[in-house]
């Protein structure tokens, strides 16, 4: 035994710091103090093969069990890490307390074990950031609901949290900003760090049947996050974003893994398609699913971290060059690929498909059996592209010379042989006899766009206009290389329109998260960097809603940089440190000159996927600043006119249209801002509007002004005022018009308003324009926070499918099971019918599962889902759980205690309910649509009596809905606050220092409630 009863022993480790927390320290849970617990040996077997012994804490089925220890280590922050024994869902609840105050619950949840022996049914529970010091009691209760509990261990473990970084974005954009720090935040968050509590779930079984990987392994999530893994397709989308952030270990340790599975007997060049945390083949996927695009995408997004860091491991490290050279090589041969040098009317270039392979490109669900698609010859492409440069920087001029004239050969084939004259659009993928597709194909159509195939002139404009008029037909991991196709060809309305659904969703895939980092740094900011050569260049690609954005700390090499763009005409790079960098400053179009601080010099032209560049080389050198313009040197500061006619239409009991008459500039107006009050309400480009989320029964005031392409704002039009409709009793809510806080299937991607398979979602021949289209096995999950009454749905298996499909449906409110389906469903099952309860549920989790008989051809459709939501008293803020953890700048948010843990008191005026907090802080909360307004009280807390000095604001859905009109003191009035939330899915609760440090801003949103 690692410890004796009621103490703990250390692990040996790396010393600590002076301060710092000590440990690891391991409390077996049979050596602590008992209450209705016994002790059980259990021999976890895989197909007869021990792999762990553990001795358990077993408590009683149906009772309530509880362990202590006293914990004599080192004072400070630490995560507890619980490894326990369960197979059912809810079966048991955990509380893990310290000196009797919780700091954690949670409850066992459905694992596939065959029983309790299955080393399938070991979980473990990361409870993150508790402070403990010498003589804490350490409490872990176990209540039973019919499950019988089993704890091995608690591990306590110095706290270390996710990486941060320092890159930062600012704009007036206030929902870039959120989504890029929202990205940033995320993405960190899914590194591999000690103590993620994403982590320790699957491991902790199928680590056991792998005695050769036992340590994780520098990393991020690469997958569906119920998947504790790394995909060779993500990863490598994910890289650009990776790096920004300072992950560049984590990538270049996958990357490698990847490569040197290309050489493991009987990859044939291939490598695998997942692997784990700890660098075993991932049990999922292992070798079964080889899309022939992915080996390319690796070997060019390794070289893109060579331009990006200028590390020559990623060109000379053993296991990666043997890669670029055997899929350069005999992956290619093994491929059909036929070069003739001397006689290039005779080659084969294209890739193709062999048998036993899974697709021939990324989009897995063809409707062909194509050998060739245009994605994978695309990264065929691009990686022969990155091969010629890597070739070159080892100093072999001939054959870097041949390869770049491959892969023109590689275009130019594409361009003779793969556009489709009766359809005028190029063709996406060929079968064995060589019959061309062009119909629309998902990765395969859009990804040869990305990759830079095309013509580049007409036949690509008229394509990504097929792309735009299909692109709404995607799954999630498809939509996010959207902003980036789109920004690389100047259509930088359609990447930000992208990117600001990409940011909003605020889906919970991983690449999601990464994809908001780099879309700004690659796609809007258009930084191209190329550290070898010390050089980067740029191009803004901002739009109206954006008149300017800066991006600071980007790594380009050892160069830190921040570069500011203005418009699309201005451009300032400054050199925060490192050496001289030469910046390209490119502006497109051809003005007639660039001015480059101050002085106006002749630029260069050249042409960066079709479109021309105007551009300078100018150095850099460390600690200066450049700023290049566009056009001559004078900067236009003529406003435009002010809109007129603004007049309102359509008015509900939450929206209002708008319209107006255009304004004039003696250059161009790029946009328009419409203000409700003084709040920002979003932003047109035309002369029209919907304002939404407004609240019933409300009178409101909107004006307009117009802005042009330097950034200049004209005043405020004449101005509208509108009072909106009265409410019906209920608001009705589509389930697929809501944001989910989870999604996941095992086949497919769950859809909005489509089936699994985005067709129309249909019924036993009945179309339903409004549903969730999933594949068992499946959960979904909404954060209702009591917003509605009912949940109403149709069910069923989607006609797509004829035969084989067995599904069972469920639905769940805070773990309470509200409804099955009472018999499994077939195809030929009559359409059933959900109509239950959600009063006062927090968290609704729909559930389709496979009946037992595995998940083949199990397309299951929520079908016209929707909720219904009465009006009833106010909700107390402090009875709902916010989202994430919230933050304070000291000490911890509260629920009706101030953040001292005193009774909430304002001027004198006790509350019983409320939040109390302390700057800076931000707390949020997932409102789905379900609430109308927000009120509360805000003022320093009266357990303070100097010093403080605090700001409050409400922002719902990135926007700011209120903000305290002057700084709070301690002997500042009680203001109230009541702002429309109607419509808002999440609500952001901030407390800033006002600017001078955070001493004493005790800060208190007393009686804080919610109105449905």
């Amino acid at each position: 035994m690692l410890a004796t009863a009621g103490t703990a022993i250390a692990i040996p480790s790396a010393p600590a710091m002076a301060g710092s927390p000590a440990g690891p320290y391991v409390f077996e849970i049979e050596n602590m103090s008992l209450t209705n617990f016994a002790t059980e040996t259990v021999n976890h077997t895989w197909n007869g093969t021990s792999v762990d012994n553990v001795t358990y804490a077993r408590g009683a089925s149906g009772q309530t069990s509880t362990a202590r220890t006293t914990f004599n280590g080192a004072d400070g922050d630490y995560d507890l890490i619980t490894r326990y024994n369960g197979n059912v869902a809810n079966g048991v609840t955990y509380k893990l307390s310290v000196n009797s105050s919780p700091v954690d619950s949670w409850a066992t949840s459905q694992r596939y074990g065959r029983d309790y022996t299955d080393p399938m049914s070991i979980d473990t529970r990361t409870s993150s950031k508790v402070a403990l010091k010498a003589g804490d009691t350490i409490e872990l209760t176990a209540t039973s609901t019919g499950e019988v509990p089993r704890v091995d261990r608690i591990t306590v473990q110095r706290y270390v949290g996710a990486p941060t970084s320092t890159l930062t974005l600012n704009s007036p954009n206030a929902t870039l900003n959120d989504g890029f720090t929202w990205g940033k935040d995320r993405a960190l968050g899914m590194t591999f760090y000690p103590g993620n509590p994403m982590m320790g779930h699957e491991p902790e079984w199928w680590r056991l049947k792998n005695s050769t990987h036992t340590t994780v392994q520098p990393g991020y999530w690469g997958a569906y996050t119920n998947r504790e893994s790394y995909y060779n397709r993500d990863i490598s989308h994910q890289s650009d974003g990776a790096h920004a952030l300072g992950l560049d270990a984590e990538t270049f340790n996958m990357a490698k893994t990847f490569a040197a599975d290309a050489a493991a007997p009987g990859q044939n060049g291939w490598p695998l398609w997942a692997h784990s945390p700890y660098g075993a083949m991932y049990y999922i996927d292992g070798t079964g699913f080889r899309e022939l695009p992915s080996p390319f995408n690796l070997m060019a997004k390794a070289y893109k971290q060579y331009q990006w860091t200028g590390n020559s491991d990623w060109i000379n490290d053993p296991t990666l060059s043997a890669y670029y050279d055997s899929t350069m090589g005999s992956f290619l041969d093994g491929h059909e690929v036929k070069w003739n040098d001397a006689d290039p009317a005779r080659e084969q270039p294209v890739s193709k498909k062999q048998p036993g392979e899974y697709t021939a490109t990324y989009f897995e669900f063809p409707n062909e059996n194509l050998v060739s698609a245009g994605d994978s010859l695309g990264y065929q492409y691009q990686s022969m592209l990155a091969y010629s440069e890597i070739l070159k920087a080892k100093g072999d001029s001939a054959d870097s010379t041949k390869w770049a004239d491959r892969a023109q050969r590689v275009r130019d084939q594409f361009e003779k042989d793969w556009w489709d004259n009766s359809n005028n659009r190029y063709i996406r993928g060929k079968d064995a006899a060589g019959t061309g597709y062009s119909s629309w194909g998902h990765e395969a159509s859009f990804l040869m766009m990305l990759t830079g195939l095309g013509d580049h002139g007409p036949r690509t404009e008229s394509y990504l206009d097929f792309i735009a008029a299909n692109d709404d037909d995607l799954n999630v991991e498809a939509t996010s290389y959207l902003p980036e196709m789109y920004y690389q060809y100047n259509r930088s309305a359609e990447g930000w329109a992208w990117l600001k659904k990409l940011m909003t969703g605020k889906n919970t895939y991983p690449e999601i998260s990464f994809l908001a980092v780099s879309s700004v740094i690659d796609g809007m900011m258009g930084v191209q960097p190329d550290a070898p050569k010390d050089k980067v260049a740029t191009i803004s690609r901002l739009t109206s809603e954006t008149p300017w954005a800066e991006i600071d700390h980007i790594k380009v090499g050892d160069n830190d940089l921040k570069l500011k763009h203005t418009g699309t005409t201005g451009s300032t790079l400054t050199n925060n440190s490192g050496g001289t960098v030469n910046w390209e400053a490119q502006f497109y179009g051809t003005p007639a000159s660039i001015t480059v601080n101050g002085t106006a010099y002749t630029p260069q032209t050249k042409s960066l996927y079709g479109k021309t560049v105007s551009y300078v080389t100018v150095p850099v050198a460390g600690g200066a600043t450049v700023t290049a313009t566009a056009g001559t040197s004078e900067v236009d500061t003529e406003a435009p006119t002010a809109p007129a006619d603004l007049a309102s239409s359509n008015v509900t009991s939450n929206s209002v249209d708008l319209k107006w008459t255009a304004s004039t500039d003696n250059v161009g107006v790029t946009g328009y801002n419409i203000y409700r009050g003084t709040t920002l309400a979003g932003s047109s480009t035309g002369t029209s509007f919907t304002a939404t989320g407004l609240s019933a029964s409300t009178p409101y005031t909107f004006t307009v002004k117009a802005v042009d392409a330097a950034g200049n704002s004209s005043g405020a039009g004449s101005a509208v005022d509108v009072t909106t409709a009265t409410s019906g009793n209920g608001q009705t809510a589509d389930l697929s018009d809501l944001t989910w806080s989870d999604a996941r299937s095992d086949f497919g991607t769950v859809q909005k308003d489509k089936s699994v398979d985005s067709h129309p979602i249909k019924l036993n021949g009945t179309a339903y324009a409004k549903g969730i289209g999933t594949h068992a096995n499946s959960t979904i999950t909404y954060s209702l926070n009591g917003g509605y009454s009912r949940f109403r749905s149709d069910i069923g298996v989607d006609d797509e499918v004829g035969a084989n499909a067995t599904v069972k449906f469920e639905v769940w409110g805070d773990g309470v099971k509200l409804y099955e389906s009472p018999s499994v469903m077939t195809p030929s099952s009559a359409t059933q019918s959900v109509d239950v309860s959600v009063a006062g549920v927090k968290s609704l989790v729909l559930k389709v599962t496979d009946a037992g008989d595995g998940i083949n051809s199990d397309h299951a459709d929520w079908a016209g889902a929707k909720l219904i939501g009465n009006p009833q008293a106010p909700t107390a803020l402090s009875d709902l759980p916010w989202t994430g953890t919230p933050t304070a700048g000291s000490g911890t948010v509260q629920k009706d205690k101030s953040v001292d843990s005193n009774p909430i008191k304002l001027n004198g005026t006790a509350y019983a309910k409320g939040i109390g907090t302390h700057a800076n802080s931000t707390i949020t909360y997932s409102l789905n649509g379900g609430y109308s307004r927000f009120r509360s009280d805000i003022g320093v807390d009266d357990e303070v009596g100097a010093n403080a000095t605090v700001k409050f604001e409400v922002w719902g859905d990135g926007v700011k809905l209120y903000e305290s009109p002057s700084v709070m003191t301690p002997s500042s009035a009680t203001q109230s606050v009541d702002v429309s939330v109607a419509g808002v899915k999440s609500l952001v609760l901030k407390v800033t220092d006002a600017g001078d440090g955070i001493n004493s801003d005790h800060a208190d949103w007393a009686g804080a409630g919610l109105v449905r």
